[in-house]
């Protein structure tokens, strides 16, 4: 407990803290500039931007309101450490050996932690290596009638759409966990895309619960995750209607009581240029490969299939 205290009071606190504060900082700016890839390091810092600064990659753009909210703390708290200890770290800095073990331990850190991020740069996209075997996932069904309402209040109707390639997915507003992953991984496959490319893309997002999710409701999740039309809509509608829509489309839901949530599928269903069903895919970072791969495959087709 003596050892402890002196270790507070003493300044090895500080003298510990501070080079790991330095090297988090770092390492937040670091992702924030690594350019985004496909794997390894790249690819980690795009979705630690996605889901820490806000960013979206489509456009390119950050959030700069979750990016201060990142960078600041760090900032804070080393300035604390400095205005508290001042006295105690200055005294260290006369007797230099006294700032060693501390300073050793948070290299320590600092050194393991480059060690599992030097593996994260170096890792090799084994699922990646799994070609798009297109015609043997190629299916050709009728979709469901969609006309439901979009959180801009305007008619969604998928057989207008007839002509372009759409996504169908199914999220709901209050969902924890899975609906923003689905959401991220439909705007990271779409980012992929080139802009001639998405001109003949729309994303159609079906509510899995429509006694809930109004179209304002929906309009603060599209507002959340910079969804906009004519690109993406998220639809609402009477709750048999869309009750109808997600049985027709294969979406399993089920009201989790323990929870309070809404247990679902993941998927993503991609109708091609002709209005017939092409391909289904779900979460991963396979099936997101798989999911740009259809769609472009989608995509390049010509509108006249019949």
């Amino acid at each position: 407990m003596e050892r402890i205290t002196r270790f507070v009071t003493g300044g090895g606190l500080p003298a510990f803290a501070l080079p790991l504060l330095v090297f988090y900082q770092g390492l937040l700016v670091a992702l924030l500039f690594t350019p985004p890839a496909a794997t390894g390091l790249g690819a980690f810092a795009e979705d630690f931007r996605l889901w820490c600064f806000g960013y979206d990659p489509s456009t390119g753009n950050l959030r700069w309101g979750p990016v201060v909210a990142m960078l600041l703390p760090p900032l804070v708290l080393g300035v604390a450490f400095l205005v508290f200890w001042w006295k105690q770290l200055g005294e260290m800095a006369m007797r230099p050996m006294t700032l060693i073990r501390p300073a050793a331990l948070a290299a320590s850190l600092v050194i393991a932690a480059a060690f599992v991020f030097s593996l994260l740069g170096g890792s090799s996209p084994q699922a990646g290596d799994l070609s798009f075997p297109a015609d043997a996932l190629r299916t050709s069904f009728k979709p469901p009638e969609i006309s439901l309402t979009s959180h801009t209040g305007e008619p969604v109707d998928l057989a207008r759409l007839k002509g372009k390639v759409v996504l169908v997915t199914a999220v709901y507003a209050s969902c924890p966990h899975t609906c923003p992953l689905i959401l991220t991984q439909a705007k990271k496959a779409i980012a992929e895309l080139d802009p001639t490319e998405r001109r003949d893309l729309h994303v159609i997002g079906v509510t899995i619960d429509p006694s809930n999710d109004s179209p304002e409701v929906l309009a603060e999740l599209a507002e959340m995750h910079d969804l906009t039309p004519p690109l993406y809509n998220l639809v609402t509608g009477d709750t048999a209607e869309v009750e109808r829509v997600l049985d027709d489309l294969g979406v399993a839901r089920q009201y989790n009581e323990e929870t309070g949530q809404i247990d679902h599928a993941n998927l993503f269903v991609l109708v091609d240029r002709s209005g017939r069903i092409a391909y289904r895919f779900s979460l991963g970072e396979n099936q997101q490969r798989w999911l740009v791969s259809g769609l472009r495959v989608l995509l390049h087709e010509p509108g006249n299939l019949g």
